[in-house]
C-alpha cells in the first residue's frame, strides 16, 4: 500500500518542481510556477513549455539594433 501511494504521489511533486524550475531559467516567477504546477501537474509542464517557446520565437522576430 505504502509503495503504490509513493509510485503515485512522486510524480505529483516531481512535475511542479521540473515546471517551476523551467520558469525560474526562463526569467519566471519561481514560486507562481510552482503553484500552478501543484494545480495542475501535468498540463503546468506544457503550458510552460509553451511560454517559453512564445517567448524564443517573439524575440528572434524583433530585430537587434546594431551600433556601430
Amino acid at each position: 500500500m505504502l509503495e503504490a501511494l509513493i509510485v503515485i504521489l512522486t510524480p505529483l511533486f516531481f512535475m511542479p518542481l521540473m515546471t517551476a524550475f523551467m520558469a525560474y531559467n526562463h526569467g519566471r516567477s519561481f514560486w507562481r510556477w510552482f503553484g500552478i504546477g501543484c494545480g495542475l501537474p501535468y498540463v503546468s509542464l506544457f503550458v510552460i513549455m509553451f511560454v517559453v517557446h512564445r517567448d524564443k520565437k517573439r524575440l528572434s522576430a524583433t530585430p537587434s539594433v546594431v551600433m556601430a
